[in-house]
């Protein structure tokens, strides 16, 4: 998981916003499948996605 928003990240930084787009869905299901698992609870799991969600608009706009 911890890869998965740092290469999100880092495609925030430096890549296009088509491929942080394709990036944060893939670090979004990651996230989703943790917690579906009980690593990290559920509103956690809402908390980082949201967080994540917010840079990726801010990358968009």
């Amino acid at each position: 998981m911890r890869d998965a928003i740092a290469d999100f990240q880092d495609k925030i930084a430096h890549g296009s916003s088509d491929d942080a787009k394709a990036s944060f869905k893939s670090c979004a299901a990651i996230i989703d499948r943790t917690a579906q698992k009980g690593v990290i609870h559920r509103n956690q799991a809402a908390r980082r996605k949201s967080r994540l969600h917010v840079m990726l608009k801010a990358k968009t706009a």
